[in-house]
């Protein structure tokens, strides 16, 4: 039991791992479940690294690019530098994105814009320079777009978000497809309500925390961890047969 146990743990120790948008909430989450597994990584963010790479540092052989993915210069020079640092990249995970919504009167072509272009171009022109470098020796490469439950359930005044999550559903299902071929596996996460950075401020307005507790049938907001998890088991042999799915991580809610 405890051999069967390491080898677990080890089991990703010759993976090579990028992780967008990963130097705090579900991206950082997300390295420092493969930081744990033993996989080696390459964290990013269009801003300086803020503390993430010495923390993941101490469990893995880490790097850290800085880089705009909303950008084709910047997708490249995520993709390349990655390669160079690693030698190889088994599993890009597509996280960065951002959530600029407001009432629909109020959407103009910049917000527009600034969406799409990280939450849709950016993660399909990191896809498309990833795969230029996979070299046919690799095995079980795999590409893992992070979605949401807006992928599939619309929210008032979320258009443009919502919209962008819709996309990437339908990017997962069709790069599955288009890319079956070279044995690269794409699939999704699609985390419900987590507490983040990003949420945190949302979540603790008067009783808001508590009445969505409720409407969540496990009982609990969700955490980074929770879409790490998950994020690892899609990255690894035991998911070598699935492709083109969206795992929706939401502590039950869409069933609810």
């Amino acid at each position: 039991y405890r051999e069967k146990t390491r080898t677990w743990h080890n089991n990703m120790e010759n993976q090579c791992v990028c992780i967008t948008g990963s130097t705090h909430g579900i991206g950082y989450g997300i390295a420092e479940a493969f930081a744990k597994k033993g996989a080696k990584i390459v964290i990013n963010s269009h801003e300086k690294d803020n503390g993430a790479l010495d923390k993941l540092s101490q469990l893995t052989e880490c790097y850290f690019v800085q880089s705009d993915l909303s950008t084709i210069d910047g997708n490249k020079k995520l993709i390349g530098e990655a390669n160079t640092k690693l030698g190889k990249i088994d599993t890009l995970i597509n996280n960065a994105g951002t959530f600029q919504d407001t009432d629909f009167e109020s959407i103009n072509e910049e917000k527009f814009n600034k969406t799409f272009n990280l939450n849709v171009r950016g993660y399909m022109f990191t896809s498309q320079e990833f795969v230029k470098h996979i070299s046919i020796n690799q095995n079980n490469t795999s590409i893992i777009c992070i979605g949401s439950s807006n992928s599939l359930a619309a929210e008032k005044n979320s258009v443009m978000y919502d919209t962008s999550k819709g996309a990437v559903l339908m990017m997962i299902k069709s790069m599955a497809i288009s890319l079956a071929s070279k044995n690269i596996r794409v699939n999704g996460i699609g985390p419900g309500i987590l507490e983040t950075p990003l949420t945190s401020e949302g979540l603790n307005k008067g009783n808001n925390k508590k009445v969505i507790t409720s409407q969540i049938p496990l009982g609990r907001i969700g955490e980074p961890t929770d879409i790490g998890g998950a994020a690892v088991f899609l990255a690894s042999d035991e998911a070598k047969y699935i492709t083109g799915q969206m795992l929706y991580v939401d502590g039950g809610i869409f069933v609810n």
